[in-house]
C-alpha cells in the first residue's frame, strides 16, 4: 500500500480531471476500433483435426463465417454459407458415396427447401426438417 501511495504522490500533479477524461476517452476509442477490426471477415484456410478437415473461405475471428468450402478426410465436401463454424444458409453437400444435397442448411442440417439426389439418381425435392425429407401428405 505504501508503494501505491508513493506512486500517487509522485505523479498526482499529472492526474488532472481533463487528462484522466482524455485518457479514458482514448481507451474507449481504442477498444471500439479493436472490436470493429476483429469482426472484419478475411479469407483463409483452416486445417482441422490434424489436416483431416480442410476449410477454405471467409473467416471472422478464426471461425468459419460467410462463403467457403470444406473437404473432409473421407472425400465428402460442402460448399456454401457458414455461420459460427456450421453450415448455415444455402449450400451444396456432395458425398463421396455419390449422393448430393442442394438447398438450405440450419446448424449443419438440411432445413427448409432443398433437393436430394441419391446414388441411384432418385430425386427428393421439397421441404427438409432436421435433415429428413418431409413427404407431402
Amino acid at each position: 500500500m505504501e508503494k501505491i501511495r508513493e506512486f500517487y504522490e509522485k505523479y498526482r500533479i499529472y492526474l488532472t480531471r481533463s487528462r484522466v477524461e482524455i485518457a479514458a476517452l482514448s481507451m474507449i476509442i481504442l477498444c471500439a476500433i479493436l472490436v470493429f477490426l476483429l469482426n472484419i471477415p478475411g479469407k483463409g484456410v483452416l486445417n482441422l483435426d490434424d489436416g483431416k478437415i480442410v476449410y477454405d473461405g471467409s473467416l471472422v475471428r478464426g471461425k468459419m463465417n460467410g462463403q467457403g468450402s470444406i473437404i473432409f478426410e473421407n472425400g465428402d465436401q460442402y460448399t456454401g454459407d457458414f455461420s459460427n463454424g456450421a453450415f448455415n444458409g444455402k449450400g451444396t453437400f456432395q458425398s463421396k458415396a455419390g449422393w448430393k444435397y442442394e438447398g438450405n442448411f440450419v446448424s449443419g442440417q438440411a432445413e427448409g427447401y432443398g433437393k436430394l439426389t441419391t446414388e441411384q439418381e432418385v430425386v427428393y425435392e421439397g421441404t427438409f426438417k432436421q435433415g429428413v425429407y418431409q413427404q407431402k401428405q
